[in-house]
């Protein structure tokens, strides 16, 4: 089942990216390689790497909206409550056949369990922000931000990527 394979991926790729160190430098690197497999792929994206204290890099492509910046702060916003991608929450969701529930206190207007936002982990650190795409489906915005922390990290992004649909 593809529930089930993608959830073992999201496990393997948390444990697999994380970062010995993490600065505006490795923040830049990352949002701009975004930025080139986006273009690669022609699609507009918004891209951004937060820390939690402030964002470090954004950048919003010709064609992306400003609901697409909205989308990266209540995806952001997950990781940061829920210390996971976001796009682990989608598949927590889809598993229990429902989205957020009262006992969640999680109101949409703020959180957006929908792929696309990935933690900054950093040994010795933890979580300390969250790299987060907005402007294709959860699933493959999810997918950028993996294959750009892989390449950072010099990991086969490859072997991370989540299976074809």
């Amino acid at each position: 089942m593809a529930l089930t394979e993608d959830m073992a991926k999201l496990a393997e790729q948390e444990k697999a990216l994380v970062f010995e160190r993490f600065d505006e430098e490795v923040a830049f690197a990352i949002g701009r390689a975004i930025k080139g497999a986006a273009e690669a792929r022609k699609v507009n994206l918004a891209i951004e790497v937060r820390l939690w204290d402030r964002q470090v890099f954004f950048f919003s492509m010709p064609g992306a909206t400003a609901d697409n910046a909205d989308w990266i702060r209540r995806k952001s916003n997950c990781v940061r409550r829920y210390g996971h991608p976001s796009y682990a929450l989608t598949l927590r969701q889809k598993q229990r056949g429902s989205g957020f529930v009262p006992d969640d206190n999680a109101d949409p207007a703020d959180y957006a369990a929908h792929g696309g936002s990935f933690p900054i982990n950093v040994v010795g650190a933890g979580i300390i922000g969250a790299i987060t795409v907005s402007g294709v489906p959860g699933r493959d915005d999810h997918g950028f931000v993996v294959a750009a922390i892989a390449g950072h990290l010099g990991l086969d992004a490859a072997k991370l990527a989540l299976a074809e649909e």
